[in-house]
Protein backbone atom coordinates (compact mmCIF):
# COMPACT_ATOMS: atom_id res chain seq x y z
CA UNK A 1 0.00 0.00 0.00
CA UNK A 2 1.33 3.25 -0.90
CA UNK A 3 1.35 6.78 1.10
CA UNK A 4 -1.23 8.03 -1.58
CA UNK A 5 -3.68 4.85 -0.78
CA UNK A 6 -3.35 6.34 2.99
CA UNK A 7 -1.96 9.23 3.61
CA UNK A 8 -2.40 9.38 6.87
CA UNK A 9 -3.43 12.51 9.41
CA UNK A 10 -3.79 15.86 7.75
CA UNK A 11 -2.02 18.49 10.88
CA UNK A 12 -2.69 21.30 8.30
CA UNK A 13 -4.17 24.51 10.02
CA UNK A 14 -2.67 22.46 13.12
CA UNK A 15 -1.36 25.30 15.66
CA UNK A 16 0.83 24.70 18.77
CA UNK A 17 0.38 21.66 20.80
CA UNK A 18 0.50 21.91 25.06
CA UNK A 19 2.93 19.74 26.43
CA UNK A 20 1.88 18.18 29.24
CA UNK A 21 4.06 15.49 30.61
CA UNK A 22 1.87 12.93 32.83
CA UNK A 23 2.31 13.32 36.46
CA UNK A 24 2.55 9.55 37.48
CA UNK A 25 4.13 8.07 40.29
CA UNK A 26 7.47 6.59 39.35
CA UNK A 27 6.92 2.64 38.31
CA UNK A 28 10.32 0.42 38.41
CA UNK A 29 13.33 0.66 41.04
CA UNK A 30 15.34 2.99 38.80
CA UNK A 31 12.79 5.41 38.99
CA UNK A 32 12.43 5.45 42.16
CA UNK A 33 16.00 5.74 42.93
CA UNK A 34 16.10 8.71 40.47
CA UNK A 35 13.17 10.27 42.63
CA UNK A 36 14.93 10.16 45.39
CA UNK A 37 18.74 11.39 44.38
CA UNK A 38 17.87 13.61 42.18
CA UNK A 39 17.41 16.60 44.27
CA UNK A 40 20.80 15.87 46.33
CA UNK A 41 22.85 15.13 43.20
CA UNK A 42 21.92 18.32 41.58
CA UNK A 43 22.50 20.31 44.75
CA UNK A 44 26.47 19.24 44.27
CA UNK A 45 28.20 22.83 42.55
CA UNK A 46 29.24 21.52 39.16
CA UNK A 47 26.45 18.84 38.23
CA UNK A 48 24.43 20.17 35.48
CA UNK A 49 22.31 16.94 34.73
CA UNK A 50 20.84 14.02 35.81
CA UNK A 51 18.49 10.99 34.60
CA UNK A 52 18.35 7.13 33.48
CA UNK A 53 20.46 6.07 30.88
CA UNK A 54 22.77 2.90 29.36
CA UNK A 55 25.85 1.85 31.81
CA UNK A 56 29.05 -0.11 31.06
CA UNK A 57 27.88 -3.25 29.59
CA UNK A 58 24.67 -1.98 28.51
CA UNK A 59 22.87 -1.58 31.86
CA UNK A 60 20.82 0.34 33.10
CA UNK A 61 22.79 3.29 34.97
CA UNK A 62 21.74 7.45 36.24
CA UNK A 63 23.43 9.17 34.02
CA UNK A 64 24.94 12.57 35.76
CA UNK A 65 26.35 14.98 33.77
CA UNK A 66 29.24 17.95 34.82
CA UNK A 67 31.09 20.46 34.59
CA UNK A 68 34.63 18.83 34.87
CA UNK A 69 36.94 16.16 36.05
CA UNK A 70 37.38 17.91 39.16
CA UNK A 71 33.47 17.65 40.16
CA UNK A 72 33.24 14.14 38.69
CA UNK A 73 35.85 12.82 40.97
CA UNK A 74 33.79 14.11 44.06
CA UNK A 75 30.97 11.73 43.17
CA UNK A 76 29.96 8.13 43.83
CA UNK A 77 30.64 5.86 41.36
CA UNK A 78 27.29 4.00 42.46
CA UNK A 79 24.24 4.62 44.74
CA UNK A 80 21.93 2.08 46.17
CA UNK A 81 24.18 -0.76 44.14
CA UNK A 82 23.68 1.23 40.72
CA UNK A 83 26.17 2.78 38.53
CA UNK A 84 26.63 6.22 37.81
CA UNK A 85 27.50 7.15 34.55
CA UNK A 86 29.80 10.38 34.37
CA UNK A 87 29.94 12.73 31.57
CA UNK A 88 31.64 16.05 31.47
CA UNK A 89 29.46 18.53 29.71
CA UNK A 90 31.11 21.49 30.56
CA UNK A 91 28.64 24.67 32.00
CA UNK A 92 24.82 24.50 30.45
CA UNK A 93 23.12 27.89 30.32
CA UNK A 94 19.49 27.26 29.87
CA UNK A 95 18.33 29.61 27.01
CA UNK A 96 16.06 32.83 27.81
CA UNK A 97 12.45 32.71 27.33
CA UNK A 98 11.69 35.21 24.63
Amino acid sequence: MSDIENPGPNFTGSGPVEYGPSEAAPRGALERLLASEEARLLAVPGVTSVGIGLGHPGGKALVVGVVDAGVAARLPREIGGVPLVITVTGPVDALRAR
